[in-house]
C-alpha cells in the first residue's frame, strides 16, 4: 500500500484491533494521507472560475501544492489489491475504530440470533446503499472440543484439571509461573516445552497423549475424554443480558448515513428473522439518532426563550409569533442550498440552523419593531408596515451581505478541516439569502394578518375581562413642541411675577415702624 498515489506513510499494530483487543488474528493498519491544498487562490480559481461556462476551461489554473486524489479512490485502490489475498477479512473503520454503519441484534437463544445473522448478512449484501456488509460478534468458530468423560475419569481417578493440565501442557506449554527459567546475560529467560506443530495438528496424536490414572498407571487421554472438532465461539459479548451480535457495512460513495440507515431497516423488516430477535442502533447510527432528538430540543428551548423575550419587549402576545412565523423561511434556503451543491443534512447543517434562528428573527424585529412604533405615533397600520419595509430594508440587506461574505470561505471548504465546516456555511448562506429576499414580503403579511386577529381576539375576549384602560395619546413632535413652548412662555410668566412679588415684600419691610419692648412687670 505504500506505492499508492497519494500514501505518505503506513502503520501497522499487528495482534490489536483500534479499540484495544488482543488477539494474534488481528492487525490494524493506518494509512496517513498526504494533505490537501486548501489555499484560497486555488479554490477561487481552479474550483469556482474555473467551473464557469464557456470561458472556465480558458482560465489560468493554480499549481496545486498537495494531494490531488480524493479519498475515495485511494481506498479504492487499496480494497482492490487486498481483496485477492485469500482468508482475509478487510473493514474500514473511522476514527473511533468503528464502522460507518453498525446494529447490534440482541437475542436470549443462541441459535436464533445465528439463524438471523446468516439470513441478514445475505439480504443486506444485495442492497446498493450498503457495502462490504459483515458480521462480527459470538459467532460460531471451528475449534477443538475436549469433554471428559466424568464415569470413566472417576473410576480411574483422574480429574479434569489433569486433563486440563495435560492438554494445555502438550499444546501451548506451561503456565509462565511454573516454567524453568535459564540465565543468559543477566537476563532469566523461559524455557517453554511443547508438542511439534505436526502433533498439533494430528486429532490422533491428541487423542493418544499419554495421562496418570490415580495408581500411577497411565492411559491414553482418548479413553477418559470425547475428542472431536466442532464450532464454537470465541468470545461471548453481551448487550442488557443478551448475547449480541453486531452486523456493520461501509456507505457507497455519496451515500448519506440517514439514507443508508433507512435502507438497513427496511432490509431488516423484510429479510423475515425470528421474532426474539431485537434490532439496536450502535455507532453513528445510534449518535446521530441522539444528535436530531438534542438538536429538537435545542430547537424547541430556543424558540420558547426568543418567545419570552418578545412578548417582554413588545407587551404584546400576538404580534411575537410573526416573528416566529419567519423562522421556516430560512429552511427552504437551507434545502436549496444542499440541494445545490449536493450536500447531505449532518451534524454542522444542523449548527448552522440554530445560527439562523438569531439572525432571520433579527430581519423579522428591526421590522416589527419600527411598525409598531410607528402605529404609537398614531399613523395607520397598513402604512407604518410599508414605512418599516421602507427604512429598514437597507439594514437588514447590508447585515445579510456581511454574513454572507464572512461566510463565503468556509463554505468554499478553505483551510484544515474545511469540508467538515462547508456544509454549515453553506446552509447559513442558502438560508440568509432567502429569509431576507422573502421577509420584506411575508413578514409585513403576517404582521397585518396577526394585527387583525389580535383586535379580533380583543373583541372577543373584551367581554369576559373587561376593557382596557385607555392610555394617554402618543403626541407628534409637533404638538410636543408646542407645549414645551407654552410651558416655557408660563414658566417665564411666573418667574416675573415671582421677582415682584419679592420686591414689593422688601419695600413693606423698610417701612415698618419698629416699637420698643414692653417693660417688665
Amino acid at each position: 500500500m505504500k506505492t499508492i498515489d497519494g500514501v505518505e506513510t503506513v502503520f501497522i499494530l499487528g495482534g490489536a484491533s483500534p479499540k484495544g483487543d488482543l488477539e494474534l488474528r488481528r492487525a490494524t493498519v493506518t494509512l496517513n494521507l498526504y494533505k490537501l491544498d486548501h489555499s484560497l487562490v486555488k479554490k477561487l480559481v481552479n474550483d469556482v472560475a474555473g467551473r464557469i461556462p464557456l470561458i472556465g476551461q480558458y482560465i489560468p489554473k493554480v499549481e496545486s501544492h498537495g494531494r490531488e486524489r480524493p479519498q475515495w479512490d485511494i481506498e479504492s485502490e487499496v480494497f482492490a489489491k487486498l481483496q485477492d489475498i485469500p482468508d482475509v477479512h478487510i473493514l474500514k473503520l473511522n476514527d473511533r475504530g468503528e464502522r460507518d454503519l453498525t446494529f447490534n441484534f440482541l437475542a436470549k437463544n443462541e441459535k436464533d440470533l445465528e439463524k438471523a445473522v446468516a439470513i441478514l448478512e445475505a439480504k443486506l449484501r444485495q442492497l446498493p446503499e450498503l457495502r462490504n456488509v459483515s458480521a462480527e460478534g459470538s459467532l460460531p468458530r471451528p475449534e477443538l472440543q475436549i469433554r471428559p468423560r466424568k464415569e470413566e475419569a472417576a473410576r480411574l481417578g483422574i480429574t479434569p484439571a489433569q486433563i486440563s493440565e495435560t492438554v494445555r501442557v502438550a499444546t501451548i506449554g506451561d503456565v509462565d509461573a511454573a516454567l524453568p527459567k535459564i540465565a543468559l546475560d543477566g537476563r532469566l529467560i523461559p524455557i517453554r516445552a511443547q508438542a511439534s506443530l505436526d502433533i498439533r495438528k494430528d486429532l490422533a496424536a491428541i487423542r493418544a497423549l499419554k495421562i496418570q490414572t490415580a495408581s500411577g498407571a497411565t492411559v491414553p487421554l482418548a479413553s477418559v475424554a470425547d475428542i472431536d472438532y466442532s464450532e464454537g465461539v470465541s468470545s461471548i459479548k453481551r448487550n442488557n443480558r443478551n448475547r449480541v451480535v453486531s452486523i456493520g457495512a461501509d456507505l457507497p460513495k455519496g451515500v448519506a448515513l440517514n439514507t443508508a440507515t433507512d435502507a438497513f431497516k427496511n432490509g431488516v423488516a423484510t429479510a423475515g428473522i425470528p421474532k426474539d430477535v431485537k434490532l439496536a442502533e450502535s455507532g453513528d447510527a445510534k449518535i446521530q439518532a441522539e444528535m436530531v432528538q438534542s438538536f429538537g430540543n435545542a430547537m424547541l428551548l430556543g424558540l420558547l426563550l426568543v418567545l419570552m423575550v418578545l412578548i417582554l419587549l413588545f407587551k404584546d402576545v400576538i404580534q411575537p409569533f410573526t416573528i416566529l412565523f419567519s423562522l421556516p423561511l430560512a429552511i427552504g434556503g437551507v434545502a436549496a442550498g444542499l440541494i445545490i451543491t449536493n450536500n447531505a443534512l449532518s451534524m454542522p447543517v444542523l449548527i448552522g440552523i440554530l445560527m439562523l434562528m438569531g439572525i432571520v428573527t433579527k430581519n423579522a424585529i428591526l421590522l416589527v419593531d419600527f411598525a409598531i412604533e410607528m402605529i404609537h405615533r398614531g399613523m395607520d397600520h397598513r402604512q407604518a408596515m410599508i414605512e418599516a419595509g421602507r427604512k429598514r430594508a437597507r439594514p437588514i440587506i447590508m447585515t445579510s451581505i456581511a454574513m454572507s461574505a464572512g461566510m463565503l470561505p468556509s463554505a468554499l471548504g478553505v483551510g484544515e478541516g474545511g469540508s467538515f465546516r462547508a456544509p454549515m456555511a453553506i446552509a447559513v448562506i442558502g438560508g440568509i439569502i432567502v429569509s431576507t429576499v422573502l421577509s420584506l414580503v411575508v413578514v409585513p403579511s403576517f404582521f397585518l394578518i396577526m394585527d387583525d386577529l389580535s383586535r379580533l381576539l380583543a373583541r372577543i375576549f373584551s367581554r369576559f375581562v373587561g376593557e382596557k384602560e385607555e392610555e394617554a395619546p402618543v403626541l407628534s413632535d409637533e404638538e410636543l413642541s408646542r407645549i414645551a413652548s407654552e410651558n416655557q412662555e408660563r414658566i417665564e410668566t411666573l418667574e416675573t411675577r415671582i421677582k415682584e412679588i419679592e420686591q414689593t415684600g422688601r419695600s413693606s419691610k423698610n417701612n415698618v415702624v419698629r416699637l420698643p419692648p414692653l417693660a417688665a412687670e
